[in-house]
């Protein structure tokens, strides 16, 4: 192997299918740095086999620290499953708990049950990658262009008839008459969607909003003549065996699935709530949960459950074309929203680096779900609830992150009452409620979860390099893989 050609290789990788913007954000020497961990541990490690490579690069990596750290030391979430690959091998760990408590009489009591790795969880927003992606499906079969009007597949959307199906796929800004999640039955949910209109917001506001793919749903429903449930277990759960995904879970299953209930909110008026609509199997998404998930009826935004084996064949699928062609899936990862913009203070900022419902590298990397070591054709999707779905069918790695962070945790504490938490010695942050309860501050999780997403792509991109280096190559249907307890 030519060393310098593989690097410059690399390099190149994180540039294409970007805009100007996007390109050139990680340097040469980061992916020299990569390398070289790569080559002094073959150099060290002579007639080591490839597992036992791996198992070197895994002990230096010091993710066991970072995982200990940010689940039994800070406690930023109760639990949560990880995995990440290449198209050789698949990495899985299992580190925590899948509950910590159950409500008594209005009182949180211990009840904890360990984390196992084929724990189902609420994906959250990271439904909003199966829309995506249903939509894309039936483009790429004819019966969609993406040009046309809302209206002329759904036309009780009336107020939408300048919005195309392409505004909608890249976050158009949408307001309603009400609140869909203060309606009080699915049909007066549903009304208020139907009034939905463009909603003008200032320059630099975040376009991100649940709206749009929920009127994708019926979309998708009206061209394919199928309930939206239907159309992803005939089109996608079906072919590719996910079959641990699911909209209302089967009762036999329900004590697989991560409790998501319980998380607290404190309001700048002193008051607060700990949720408690979320049992097992019931999406944390009000309006989710309004238009009729429990009984089955998927909106376009949340209510999905899925495990990490389910989400991993979904990745390795999209990563081999056989979700969607590849010309379909190109166009999901175009910069189609993102901007640079001047401020007094900072100078050039970036904003909104969306592609069709989905994350795309932000160049600034504070911003950005995806860590700029990978390709520009990487995209994402991540949820309240702690998931996150990583891909990139360039350096063909995945990562998956399900969590379930919204339990028995402070999700949202007003910034007037932020002087009320504690912080501790060893790193966690707590929050005493009026009535005495003393929560998890996890209000930062997504922030934090950073460090995690990208010390798990530093160690695939180092699984990746092994297995070119050594030109070690398994057939797709027989990848390998690795379960780990932390």
């Amino acid at each position: 192997m030519d060393y310098n050609n593989y690097i410059n290789q690399l390099y190149e990788n994180q540039n294409i299918g970007t805009d100007e913007t996007q390109k050139n954000l990680y340097k040469k020497e980061e992916y020299q740095k990569l390398f070289n961990i790569v080559l002094n541990v073959l150099r060290n490690n002579k007639d080591a086999s490839i597992n036992e490579l791996r198992e070197k690069l895994y002990e230096e990596s010091g993710i066991n620290e970072l995982l200990q750290n940010f689940f039994y030391k800070k406690k930023l979430a109760p639990g949560a499953v990880i995995s990440y690959g290449t198209n050789n091998y698949q990495e899985t760990l299992t580190v925590g708990n899948k509950q910590e408590v159950v409500m008594e009489n209005g009182i949180l009591k211990p009840d904890v049950k360990e984390m196992q790795e084929d724990t189902i969880f609420d994906l959250a927003s990271v439904t909003k990658l199966f829309t995506s992606i249903s939509i894309l499906k039936l483009v790429q079969v004819g019966e969609i262009n993406l040009n046309d009007s809302v209206t002329k597949y759904v036309p009780q959307f009336s107020n939408l008839g300048n919005v195309t199906i392409l505004d909608l796929l890249t976050f158009e800004p949408l307001q309603t008459e009400g609140r869909i999640d203060r309606s009080e039955s699915k049909e007066e949910a549903e009304k208020v969607l139907f009034t939905a209109t463009k909603k003008e917001i200032p320059f630099g506001s975040n376009k991100y909003n649940d709206i749009a793919p929920m009127v994708l749903k019926y979309v998708i429903e009206e061209v394919s003549g199928l309930s939206y449930k239907d159309f992803l277990q005939k089109e996608l759960f079906d072919k590719i065996g996910m079959n641990n995904t699911f909209v209302n879970i089967p009762k036999e299953k329900i004590d697989m699935v991560a409790n998501g209930n319980y998380d607290g909110r404190y309001f700048k008026d002193g008051n607060y709530i700990i949720r408690e609509n979320a049992n097992l199997g019931v999406s944390t998404d009000d309006k989710a949960r309004i238009l009729g998930q429990p009984v089955g009826n998927l909106s376009g935004h949340a209510g999905l459950f899925s495990n990490v084996s389910d989400m991993t064949k979904l990745a390795r699928a999209i990563i081999d074309n056989k979700v969607l062609n590849l010309k379909i899936r190109d166009i999901m990862s175009q910069n189609r929203t993102g901007f640079a913009f001047q401020t007094p203070e900072k100078g050039t900022r970036y904003r909104q680096y969306f592609g069709m419902l989905v994350y795309l590298k932000n160049p600034d990397l504070e911003g950005s779900e995806i860590p700029h070591i990978l390709s520009g054709k990487t995209f994402a999707s991540a949820g309240w609830t702690g998931t996150q779905q990583t891909i990139d069918p360039v350096n063909n790695i995945n990562l998956t992150i399900l969590s379930n962070c919204s339990h028995n945790r402070m999700r949202y504490i007003d910034e007037t009452q932020r002087d009320k938490v504690i912080q501790h010695k060893d790193g966690r942050k707590t929050f005493i409620l009026p009535n005495g309860y003393e929560m998890i501050d996890a209000t930062r999780y997504a922030w934090n979860k950073g460090d995690i997403i990208k010390k798990c792509i530093d160690l695939a991109m180092q699984y990746k390099i092994l297995e070119e280096i050594t030109e070690y190559n398994k057939n797709n249907d027989n990848i390998e893989e690795k379960s780990r307890k932390i």
